[in-house]
């Protein structure tokens, strides 16, 4: 397979948060489609957050666009000139108040490499402390909780643990645990 060619790009909208570009693209088999939208996005970090009764650190907040509240695995952006880690540490930090002594990267993904340019960072954090406080942004309210996993799986099947990235990153960290500790 061939990439394809980009024959110009527009710059529709640009902010802190994301670019949307209009491309002209050029195919290998030489047609054309435009315009084709790309959003440049910041990476993502996602933490499996797992306290040593096994249960999950997990966060609840309202998503606006999706007009729902959701309970997900913490996590956020990636700031410019942050390492993908140091973005894991400070947003468990941030919206649950807990630290971990173990980290682990466990899977870099693609958000939405139709779209989306980023790439989510799914992080395994050990040996955690909830010796600090929150410390959100005025957009956010989150309330977080230490779940058991059927809990998890559970609302998986029922649609309250809903967002298709942390289903996966909640597998992919279920998949590293099991090969790392065979009798987990």
């Amino acid at each position: 397979m061939k990439p394809w060619l980009r024959i110009k790009s527009k710059t529709l909208v640009s902010d802190r948060w994301l670019t949307l570009r209009a491309d002209d693209c050029e195919l290998p088999n030489g047609k054309r489609v435009s315009p084709y939208y790309v959003l440049e996005e910041k990476d993502w970090v996602q933490i499996f957050a797992i306290a040593s009764d096994s249960r999950v650190l997990t966060v609840k907040q309202f998503r606006y666009p999706g007009n729902a509240i959701c309970v997900e695995l913490p996590g956020g952006m990636v700031d410019d000139g942050e390492t993908p880690l140091a973005a894991a540490r400070r947003e468990l930090l941030e919206e649950t108040g807990f630290e971990a002594t173990r980290w682990t990267l466990v899977a870099t993904v693609f958000a939405n490499p139709a779209r989306q340019t980023n790439r989510l960072h799914v992080f395994l954090a050990e040996g955690l402390d909830a010796g600090g406080d929150q410390a959100l942004e005025d957009s956010e309210e989150i309330v977080h909780e230490l779940v058991e996993i059927s809990a998890i799986k559970s609302g998986i099947r029922e649609g309250s643990f809903s967002q298709a990235l942390h289903i996966a990153g909640f597998y992919l960290c279920q998949e590293f645990l099991a090969t790392r500790d065979p009798h987990r």
